[in-house]
């Protein structure tokens, strides 16, 4: 019976559809990210360790005048912050630095940083740290809490990087200026347009869509993301991601963990 039996399970394996066979991509869709608080602002997580992620999280705020996510340290993990509308200030300990509407800032390990929104509006942002800084999410780090303890940690001059993302179409972040557990990329993409990537075995890479839609292809289907949706991929894969027809530029934050040598 044994041997009877054993092509009929590889036959069921076979005509299982391919999202049951293999994870390898999966699109979330923004409608089930889940809240998270930090000081006077509730984030979103999108991509994060319950989802299996091990390389990489995907966070995303909205954030009103004068609104604090509060100082923290992130022992193990560095921190990327991009903002899409508004502008905001870095706080490390009493200094603030400000950054606008396209700027970058990218945050080491171990250094103090939050964010105060600055201006009359509503500041939005993404953030990803790699690898998971697991205790975020559980409101341990808040140091705007009753009680709290001021966070511990560095506070380095030239530790944090301010740059642009959205005048790049390629890398903004990569290991050439500090940034070894992740490389970032702002992408601009017209209708059908393409470009190829590829993730490692053992890697992880985020597609996150600000604006349009993309299609993004690898051997076993074709998957579709609109905006504030993400294509989260474990490696190894390769895949060609194009901008959907009917939008008319689509933006997108790719985010590769670790960095894959000879992508731009």
């Amino acid at each position: 019976m044994f041997r009877s039996a054993l092509p009929l399970c590889i036959a069921a394996v076979a005509t299982l559809p391919a999202t049951l066979r293999a994870q390898s991509v999966r699109v979330i869709p923004f409608s089930e990210s889940t809240p998270f608080t930090m000081g006077d602002v509730t984030s979103r997580r999108i991509v994060h360790p319950d989802l299996g992620a091990k390389m990489t999280t995907l966070n995303y705020s909205v954030s009103k005048p004068g609104a604090e996510f509060a100082q923290h340290v992130h022992d193990g993990s560095d921190d990327t912050i991009l903002i899409f509308q508004g502008e905001a200030n870095l706080r490390q300990g009493d200094s603030l630095h400000l950054f606008r509407a396209g700027d970058v800032v990218f945050a080491p390990a171990g250094q103090i940083h939050g964010t105060v929104t600055a201006g009359t509006g509503e500041a939005i942002m993404i953030s990803f740290q790699n690898p998971p800084d697991l205790v975020l999410y559980t409101g341990a780090r808040d140091s705007k809490k009753t009680g709290a303890a001021p966070p511990k940690g560095l506070v380095t001059p030239g530790a944090v990087k301010y740059l642009r993302f959205d005048d790049k179409n390629g890398y903004f972040t990569s290991p050439a200026m500090g940034s070894n557990r992740v490389a970032g990329a702002h992408r601009k993409l017209k209708p059908a347009e393409t470009f190829k990537t590829t993730v490692k075995a053992g890697g992880e890479q985020v597609l996150f869509v600000w604006k349009g839609a993309i299609q993004v292809k690898d051997k076993t289907g074709s998957y579709r993301a609109g905006e504030k949706d993400a294509v989260f991929i474990q490696g190894p894969a390769d895949l060609t991601v194009s901008g959907a027809p009917g939008a008319a530029e689509t933006r997108v934050i790719q985010i590769q963990a670790p960095p894959v040598a000879g992508e731009k």
